[in-house]
C-alpha cells in the first residue's frame, strides 16, 4: 500500500488504544475505586473523570471511524458495494463486516451514556430518578465494555485472517 495507509494504521491502533483503554481503565479502576466512597465523592469522581475522558474518547472514535473507512475503501469498499454487501463476501471482511455494526451499537449506547444519561444523573444527586439514571448509566458502561472487547477480537481476525 502506501505511507498514507500505513498512516492510516498507526493512527487507527493508537485511537483504538485510547479508547479501550479508557474503557476499561474507567471499568476496571475507577468505578470500582469509587464505589468504595461515599455516594457524594462516587458522584463526583466518576462524573469528572467521565467528563474528562469525553472529547479524548470520541476525538479517538472520530478517528477510528475516519481511519477505518479510508482502510475499508484501500481494501475495494465502495459506497455500492458495501451498501449491496458485496464488500462483506470473504470470510475476514464478513467479521470487518460484524465490526462495524458492533462498533456503531457501541457508539450509539455511547453517546446515549455520554450526552443523555450521564448528565441527568449528575442534575439531582439525591433524587430518586438520579438513582435510576445512574443505574442505567453503569449498564450502558457495562455494554460498552463488553463491545468493546467484542470489537477488538474483531479486530485481530480481520486483520489476520489466516487465523480463521
Amino acid at each position: 500500500m502506501s505511507w498514507l495507509y500505513d498512516l492510516a494504521v498507526v493512527v487507527h491502533v493508537l485511537s483504538a488504544t485510547i479508547w479501550v483503554g479508557g474503557v476499561v481503565f474507567m471499568g476496571a479502576v475507577a468505578v470500582p475505586m469509587a464505589r468504595k466512597m461515599s455516594t457524594v465523592d462516587r458522584q463526583e469522581v466518576t462524573k469528572r473523570l467521565g467528563f474528562a475522558f469525553r472529547p479524548v474518547g470520541w476525538i479517538a472514535l472520530a478517528l477510528l471511524v475516519l481511519t477505518g473507512i479510508y482502510m475499508s475503501h484501500a481494501w475495494g469498499a465502495s459506497f455500492q458495494n458495501v451498501l449491496n454487501l458485496e464488500f462483506f463476501t470473504a470470510p475476514h471482511l464478513r467479521l470487518l463486516g460484524f465490526k462495524i455494526l458492533a462498533v456503531s451499537i457501541m457508539m450509539l449506547v455511547s453517546g446515549i451514556h455520554d450526552w443523555f444519561i450521564g448528565p441527568r444523573s449528575a442534575l439531582v444527586p439525591d433524587s430518586h430518578k438520579a438513582e435510576q439514571m445512574r443505574r442505567i448509566a453503569s449498564w450502558l458502561g457495562r455494554i460498552t465494555g463488553l463491545l468493546v472487547i467484542i470489537i477488538v477480537v474483531l479486530a485481530v481476525f480481520v486483520a489476520r485472517p489466516h487465523l480463521l
